[in-house]
């Protein structure tokens, strides 16, 4: 996966939700829902998994 330069702004408004709340999600107070994160692996061109940092092993079992 690439660098992406993205301000929490601009991330925001790709998900639909406030730049505070994306701030908040980084921090871990509070999640990404299931359709933020299928957005956000498109965004950035990757998968769910690895976004939530599962190897190919973990998301089969």
């Amino acid at each position: 996966m690439g660098y992406h330069r993205m301000s929490q702004k601009d991330v925001a408004a790709a998900i639909g939700c406030s730049r505070s709340a994306v701030s908040q999600k980084c921090a871990g107070k509070i999640r990404f829902s299931s359709a933020e994160l299928l957005i956000l692996a498109d965004l950035f061109g990757t998968t769910t998994d690895a976004l939530l940092g599962r190897s190919g092993e973990e998301a089969v079992k």
